[in-house]
């Protein structure tokens, strides 16, 4: 077949060029994406209880609902949240790789089992089912930079006009709204005059139920009709009230002197909102924020571009003084990230062509590995797509590594044709076809020796198993591709363009020319000294092995590196019980602070909202801080890493605050922050105040480890509280109602939904609450009145009162147990393995009944960190045993993969160097050192067995000759494979940390593979061949042994 291409090259470079544009086709429809998708799907079930607090929440609907789900096909886990402002949220994560949307039936299937158990009042809301995504893609703030319009009419011009319109978008999860405050009818009533005029609250909600409705009312000669019956009418009432006005003037009460108590009497109704617990900003300006999260599965790239498209048509209809800003965008990280991705795949491309002209010397002869590296790279996008990946952070870095592997299979067969060309004085044509065939085994070999590393890693369960496929095929196919362009279209090019030339004496290329033969000279004895002194080798290689011990059980471990994203988070406490008003004074001094930090561009602020806790609260907040573009940040000091740290200053001096800057997570989808994440559990049931003495002990444990930097939580038991004592027995001698009694305390310190309003095309809440002045303190219990039997009104005070206590405003539980949450930031100098090592260290010494887990990008990396050693083994076993077949033997192998370890102790020596850790990157380096450290090998004791066993030279003769024979191969091979990688080495930018460090555990090792695994192959072949002869039978040693005669017989 090869012959057929030297005989028809046009033929090769037809092939070629078709798989070339079926590449470039490909590449330009697929997919861009930072990660693979990896995620684990999640489920999140949604319920509200009015005016429940957490407690009743957790016992009511939590246990309830998580009873019934629990176990649900393919389940990891399960977390929940019950807060004091009526909210539910549970979330049920999934194994990797279960379809969202089968994952939603099966939860829905057993919410509805759990439907009749609820109460009332949470049935009659709803409980919603959805998959979601913890990934924020982006954020829109809408503004009014001259103070036209209030907060209040944003919040609704935004639910109104953005969310419905970008919900349609393909690929988006959910809209939510920070600071969202939806239209509603508020009816403030005044408690004096309500009392005085004897109306209680109840009055005035069958009042507002029986006026603001809708009636079915009929039709007016509807069949069966009287026979004659011309025409058919419907009736048409009221309904639902129109404006503010209708409801001020509802009748409460008609007296008996004919004049009516109309709710305009005692209270004040107006157009407000549903709630008034958070508000975010925009700088100083008040600003709805809405965050957009990403669909399961959904392409974050396509999903901002068109929301951003989408942006532009919707800001067109806007009035005028209403704008517009996406402060925080999540793909411009990605976007960035790629684009020097792409630009250290070409830097990798021009250094390995000019390494090329280097070693060839002949721009002929240049050109043709020139023209071979974009067709391999090219067409491998045709693979990937067919096995359904994406063009991502992974697949991109396996093609700049594969650029080496590329190039290394055309310049064997150009350096061997080139050779036989000035040895042997062939004509281009002949030299090529006898080139081929010395070269064509090894090529062969060379390329199933990757696919017998990533085969066994790539069938890896989980996240880890993705991402090796990812690399994996990615690498095998190029490797695949580009061999079969080296057994078709380099030989054919070859024969076409390459000329008889000799190498230069003369000039830089002489001096280089020179060096190389001086260099292999000294190469060949020294090969030959360690091949007579074996026991020495033996002694050397030994003692590298203990080093390389050393460092593998020395380093630490590690997960995905921290980047700078361009954008980070705060999360903001005050001390409990704080309002709204004093939240956003204390947050807005912070912003200010923050502000002058150079690098700094934009802060949105989210007050009265925990992105820890994921619920609302009064005393909380989160900033989201975007910073300048990275062009603009190339100094240590404007890093992100260095403005965090500012900000964490800035956060410290305020000693009334709580606070965690955090940036996202590495791979979106793995929960909402950086960090270790770890669930402190109660297993014995007690209540959420009881974990609040084993949490401050366990942090305070955790904060004395010097691994750990930070030990953060939200979770308090110590939330200033009242207890309302109610005397029922005294109330009911007073002639009350224990029903009307319960029923206006929710009414009157909080807010009670009667029904609806409908403007806009939506429907919207109406509530009553008692004025603010009559909710200020314990004292305003005395203006509360519910009314007796004979028409009397009671004050609450006379058999009431209120008890100062305290407690907690959250219950979260974890797979059924209550529990907290725990955000761990490893200490500079150490990385999350060892935090997670810490952590495991302090917990062994927790109470009976109490134990943690670990949940989001933690609980992956937990679950993943056992498997490393076992992969790898199993990728060195899968090579060992194709060596074995491709030699026929068990011995000569070992001759190969004793390189392995030379190119793992440069791997580890390099990555210890540059402070690394032995994250999930540094161990894809060390899968791809098997094979790129075997190929080496391959190429020299492929040669030395054909000396020995056909032309008969000695063992230690052989293994000199092959060793200098393909020295000046290995040598082009190997440095175009390390200038390669040095564009990831040296990267700086938007990715730079995984572009490092994936540089660092490749291009250590295959120097340390070259410049010192090169020394030793050979003298390996010369031990394990010696072993297999002694060991072989007699005719084959007699074979050999002949063979050598007659050698030296041709030679004299």
């Amino acid at each position: 077949m090869i012959e057929f291409f030297i005989n028809r090259p046009k033929f090769a470079i037809v092939v070629s060029i078709i798989m070339t544009l079926a590449g470039v086709l490909t590449f330009l429809n697929m997919p861009v994406s930072l990660y693979p998708s990896v995620a684990p799907p999640q489920v999140q079930i949604t319920a509200f209880y009015p005016g429940a607090d957490h407690n009743t929440i957790r016992d009511t609907v939590a246990s309830v609902l998580e009873q019934e789900v629990n176990g649900v096909e393919r389940m990891l886990y399960i977390d929940s949240k019950s807060s004091n402002d009526g909210s539910y949220l549970c979330r049920i994560s999934f194994e990797i790789g279960t379809d969202p949307d089968l994952a939603q039936t099966l939860v829905q299937n057993r919410v509805n089992k759990a439907m009749s158990k609820l109460p009332m009042e949470v049935k009659q809301l709803g409980v919603t089912v959805a998959k979601v995504s913890p990934s924020m893609l982006l954020s829109i703030n809408l503004f009014s930079p001259k103070g036209t319009y209030d907060g209040l009419f944003l919040s609704n011009y935004m639910s109104l006009n953005l969310r419905d319109s970008l919900a349609r978008v393909n690929g988006i999860g959910e809209l939510k709204i920070i600071g969202e405050k939806n239209y509603s009818v508020r009816v403030w009533v005044d408690n004096e005059i309500m009392a005085g005029l004897g109306i209680n609250e109840q009055d005035v909600t069958a009042a507002i139920a029986s006026q603001n409705t809708t009636i079915s009312a009929g039709k007016i000669g509807e069949n069966p009709a009287p026979q004659g019956q011309v025409f058919q009418y419907t009736i048409k009432t009221r309904g639902r009230l129109k404006s503010i006005n209708d409801f001020a003037n509802i009748v409460v009460r008609a007296e008996e002197d004919g004049s009516l108590v109309r709710i305009k009497d005692f209270a004040r109704v107006e157009l407000g909102a549903e709630k008034y617990n958070s508000m975010s900003k925009l700088g100083d300006m008040e600003s709805p924020l809405m965050i957009a999260y990403l669909a399961p599965g959904a392409n974050s790239l396509q999903v901002a571009n068109d929301l951003h498209a989408q942006m532009e048509i919707i800001s067109q209809g806007f009035p005028e003084d209403i704008e517009y800003e996406i402060a925080y965008d999540s793909t411009l990280f990605i976007k960035t990230s790629m684009a020097e991705v792409y630009d250290t795949l070409f830097e990798a491309v021009g250094l390995v062509v000019i390494i090329s002209f280097l070693f060839l010397q002949n721009l002929r002869a240049t050109l043709i590995p020139a023209i071979a590296i974009p067709v391999s790279l090219v067409a491998t996008f045709v693979v990937m797509q067919m096995f359904g990946m994406d063009i991502n952070t992974i697949t991109m870095f396996g093609l700049i590594l594969a650029i080496g592997v590329v190039v290394d299979a055309a310049i064997v067969v150009i350096e061997n044709v080139e050779r036989i060309m000035h040895e042997e004085h062939l004509p281009p044509k002949e030299a090529t076809s006898k080139a081929m065939k010395e070269v064509t085994a090894p090529l062969i070999a060379s390329a199933l020796v990757l696919m017998a590393v990533f085969v066994p890693v790539s069938l890896a369960p989980g996240m880890v198993g993705i991402l090796y496929q990812q690399f994996g095929v990615t690498i095998v196919a190029s490797t695949i591709i580009s061999t079969i362009v080296a057994l078709s279209l380099t030989p054919a090019l070859c024969s076409i363009m390459l000329k008889p030339t000799a190498l230069p004496t003369k000039g830089p290329l002489g001096w280089f020319n020179a060096f190389i033969n001086k260099m292999m000279g000294g190469y060949g004895a020294t090969v030959a000294l360690l091949s007579r002194h074996l026991i020495v080798t033996l002694i050397l290689f030994g003692s590298l092995m203990a080093y390389i011990a050393y460092l593998g059980s020395n380093m630490p471990g590690g997960f995905i590196p921290e980047e700078d994203k361009g954008n980070f988070l705060v999360d903001i406490s005050l001390p409990e019980a704080s309002t709204l008003d004093r939240t956003i004074t204390e947050i807005d001094k912070l912003t200010n602070q923050i502000k002058e930090i150079p690098g700094v561009q934009s802060i949105v602020t989210a007050n009265g909202f925990s992105m820890i806790k994921g619920a609302l609260a009064t005393n909380a907040g989160m900033l989201i801080i975007t910073l300048d573009d990275w062009e603009q940040r190339q100094t240590e000091e404007l890093s992100q890493a260095s403005i965090m740290a500012q900000t964490t200053q800035i956060m410290q001096s305020n000693r009334e605050i709580k606070s965690l800057v955090m940036s996202t997570p590495a791979i979106p989808g793995l929960g909402a922050t950086s960090g270790v994440t770890m669930i402190l559990e109660d297993r014995l049931g007690r209540s959420t105040e009881s974990l609040g003495p084993v949490y401050m002990q366990l942090v305070g444990e955790l904060m004395q480890r010097p691994e750990i930097a930070v030990a953060f939580s939200t979770y308090t038991a110590n939330v200033p509280q009242l207890s309302l004592n109610i005397d029922y027995e005294k109330a009911m001698l007073l002639g009350l109602d224990p029903g009307a009694i319960n029923t206006a305390i929710g009414s009157l310190f909080g807010k009670r939904y009667v029904n609806d309003y409908t403007r806009f095309g939506k429907n919207y809440q109406v509530n009553i609450m008692s004025e603010a002045r009559y909710r200020n303190d314990e004292g305003d219990l005395n203006s509360l009145y519910v009314r007796a039997a004979d028409g009397e009104m009671v004050r609450f005070s006379s058999f009431s009162n209120f008890e100062p206590t305290i407690g907690a405003d959250v219950s979260a539980r974890f797979n059924l147990y209550n529990a907290t949450q725990i955000i761990v930031m490893p200490a500079p100098g150490y990385s999350s393995g060892e935090a997670i090592a810490a952590i495991n260290a302090v917990t062994e010494t927790l109470p009976d009944g109490y134990a943690h887990e670990w949940t989001g990008q933690t609980y992956q990396e937990v679950k993943t960190s056992g498997g490393m050693v076992t992969l790898f083994l199993l990728a060195v076993l899968f090579t060992f045993l194709f060596l074995v077949a491709q030699y026929e033997s068990w011995l000569t192998p070992f001759a190969i993969m004793l390189c392995v370890p030379i190119g793992l102790l440069g791997s580890l020596l390099f990555v210890t160097l540059m402070n690394g850790t032995l994250n999930l990157y540094v161990q894809i380096g060390l899968v791809l050192m098997i094979g790129m450290a075997c190929r080496n090998a391959i190429l020299i004791v492929e040669f030395a067995k054909v000396l020995r066993e056909e032309k008969g030279m000695s063992i230690i003769g052989a293994a000199v000759e092959a060793a200098k024979l393909r020295m000046r191969a290995v040598l082009m091979t190997a440095l175009s494979f390390i200038l390669g990688v040095t564009p990831l080495v040296l990267a700086s930018g938007a990715g730079a940390a995984s572009r490092n460090t994936m540089g660092h555990a490749v291009w250590g090792g295959m120097v340390s593979a070259t410049f010192l695994g090169c020394i030793f192959v050979p003298v390996f072949f010369v031990l394990f061949q010696i072993i297999r002869e002694k060991l072989g039978s007699k005719t084959e040693a007699a074979d050999v042994a002949d063979k050598a005669r007659r050698a030296e017989q041709q030679k004299t």
